[in-house]
């Protein structure tokens, strides 16, 4: 009886070291890759650099003012001046490019948001502020090992199926914070992978003042079919900026 009552005390022990380690859902770790690129209203101030496989390379200066469901993207090349602006409504719904140079408005499609933007490796649909976890089912795969740091390897399968066949997201296990997304296209070969890497980002909150905070500061967007890099650079967020509704009208953008 005595040999009893000790694996009966031991039991619970057990059971209750175990109970914390609990498995992430698929939902919870995609839901972990929309935090991490919301950056909060206002206004965002980067770099937007689009290098070839040559070596040449194009760089503007990106600002994207957000308030929460639109947002309006700002390119501006050093001697040229504003090139471009993207204007995206109702959390991607609806996108409208607009060309300052030949002042030519674009409403794209949904097959259209699958096109390059400006021929960089980010497509339309990429900057357009969507939820991945509004447009994808996720399935979490076998984990992945690189460089003896372990993933979650998660396949993300469009709810609409366009251009994107499937995505597969990878998480570390250690620090639950995306690393990589894949792109496979229609024919389910991978075509261009994102890389998150991060840093320390200038926010400024809505009283004005100024914090560094760690987050995703770096996107590189490996096209693996011309061999391009198209970084963008994320350097500050001013939430002290509260964009007037009429800055995201479609009308205004040729003003």
């Amino acid at each position: 009886m005595r040999k009893y009552f000790l694996i009966l005390l031991f039991l619970p022990t057990v059971l209750w070291t175990q109970t914390p380690q609990t498995t992430v859902t698929a939902q919870e770790l995609l839901a972990r890759l929309d935090r991490e690129l919301d950056y909060g209203k206002g206004l965002l101030k980067g770099n937007y650099t689009l290098i070839r496989r040559n070596g040449t390379s194009e760089t503007w200066k990106l600002n994207r003012f957000h308030n929460g469901e639109d947002a309006l993207l700002l390119f501006d090349r050093k001697g040229r001046g504003l090139e471009t602006k993207l204007l995206t409504k109702d959390e991607g719904e609806n996108v409208y490019f607009f060309n300052v140079l030949s002042a030519k408005l674009f409403k794209k499609t949904d097959d259209e948001k699958y096109e390059s933007l400006m021929g960089t490796g980010f497509f339309y649909v990429d900057l357009s502020g969507y939820s991945y976890q509004a447009n994808y089912n996720p399935l979490v795969n076998s984990d992945l090992e690189i460089s003896g740091e372990t993933y979650y390897r998660v396949s993300l399968k469009p709810i609409l199926p366009y251009f994107y066949k499937k995505l597969v997201l990878l998480i570390n296990k250690k620090d639950l914070k995306p690393y990589r997304v894949d792109f496979h296209d229609r024919d389910g070969i991978l075509f261009k992978t994102l890389n998150l890497k991060y840093g320390p980002i200038k926010m400024k909150d809505t009283t004005g003042k100024v914090e560094e905070e760690q987050k995703a500061s770096r996107l590189e967007m490996l096209d693996l079919n011309t061999g391009s890099i198209t970084v963008w650079e994320i350097q500050e967020v001013d939430k002290t900026v509260n964009p007037d509704a009429s800055l995201f009208a479609v009308d205004n953008l040729s003003r």
